[in-house]
C-alpha cells in the first residue's frame, strides 16, 4: 500500500539538471563581451586604444571594475546554492578597493582644483549614467534568470549583488568609449552609475526571484 502511493507521487517526476556555478558566471561574462562590443559598434572605442597605447587610468579604472563585477557576481551565482559556512564575501573588498577611486577624488577636491572640466558638463556624465545603466540592466538579466531557477534565500542581498555587479560590469563596458581619464570624473560619474544600480537592484530584483 505504501509502496504504490510512494510509486505514485515520483511516477511524474522529472531529473532536474544541477546548476553549476562555472555556467551562470561564463554566462554573465559572455554577456558583458557582448554588450562591450556593442557599445564600441555603436559609439567608437577610445582614441588611445585605438593607436595602442592605453592610458595608465583605463586599466585602472577598468580593474577595479571588473574585480568588483567578477567577485560580485560569483557571490550571486553562489547564492542559488546556499549553504551554511559558503557565503563568499570576496566582493567586500573589492568593493572597498573600488571606493578609492571616489575617496582619493573627495580628498583631491579638498586640496585642488579638478583636473578635467568634463566632470561638470551634463552631457558627458549623463552619457556614462545612461549608457552604464542600461548595459548593466541587460547583464543583470542573466543574473536574474540564473536566481530564478536556484534557491536563494537572501533575497535583499541578492537584490544588492545583482545591481553592484551589472553595475560595475555595465561601467567597464561603457569604459571602452569613455575619453575621460580624470579621478574626479571616474569618482562622480562611474560611483554614481553602480551605485544606481545598487540601488535599483535592491529594489527590483527580490520580487523578481522570491520562491
Amino acid at each position: 500500500m505504501m509502496s504504490n502511493t510512494i510509486d505514485r507521487l515520483v511516477e511524474d517526476l522529472t531529473p532536474i539538471k544541477p546548476l553549476k556555478n562555472r555556467d551562470g558566471i561564463v554566462l554573465t561574462l559572455g554577456l558583458t563581451a557582448v554588450f562591450a562590443a556593442i557599445v564600441v559598434m555603436t559609439l567608437g572605442i577610445r582614441g588611445d586604444i585605438m593607436m595602442g597605447m592605453p592610458h595608465p587610468m583605463f586599466f585602472l579604472r577598468a580593474g577595479a571594475l571588473l574585480l568588483l563585477g567578477v567577485t560580485s557576481c560569483y557571490a550571486v551565482i553562489a547564492m542559488g546554492q546556499p549553504a551554511v559556512g559558503n557565503s563568499f564575501k570576496g566582493w567586500i573588498w573589492a568593493l572597498c578597493a573600488a571606493l578609492l577611486f571616489p575617496a582619493t577624488a573627495i580628498v583631491m577636491a579638498l586640496i585642488a582644483a579638478p583636473d578635467n572640466m568634463a566632470v561638470f558638463v551634463p552631457r558627458y556624465g549623463l552619457e556614462c549614467l545612461s549608457v552604464s545603466a542600461l548595459v548593466g540592466c541587460g547583464i543583470a538579466t542573466a543574473q536574474i534568470g540564473w536566481l530564478r531557477r536556484s534557491a536563494p534565500v537572501a533575497l535583499n542581498r541578492a537584490g544588492w549583488l545583482v545591481g553592484i555587479s551589472s553595475g560595475a560590469l555595465g561601467a567597464a563596458a561603457y569604459g571602452l568609449h569613455c575619453p575621460f581619464n580624470g579621478i574626479f570624473y571616474i569618482g562622480l560619474w562611474y560611483t554614481l552609475s553602480v551605485m544606481i544600480c545598487a540601488f535599483l537592484g535592491r529594489l527590483i530584483v527580490p520580487h523578481l526571484i522570491r520562491w
